[in-house]
């Protein structure tokens, strides 16, 4: 098994072509993320996870899907 460490959380963070797919590694992630690295490294991780979901050059949804709710 891949040991996933700091950077390699972080490098999925700064890949995640979407808000949707970064909702989707916190959904998935967080809780594993949290049992298994320091707490400063937990605060790091949600801390760039933040600053990217902020980022609003990163489209909400990926590229060729279409948004469901245009009122």
């Amino acid at each position: 098994m891949e040991d996933k460490g700091l950077a390699y959380y972080l490098e999925k963070i700064q890949q995640a072509p979407s808000y949707q797919d970064l909702v989707f590694f916190r959904n998935r992630t967080f809780d594993a993320v949290e049992a298994t690295l320091s707490p400063e490294d937990v605060e790091t991780i949600k801390r760039a996870w933040t600053d990217r979901a902020k980022d609003e050059s990163v489209p909400v949804v990926p590229a060729g899907q279409k948004k469901t709710a245009d009122a």
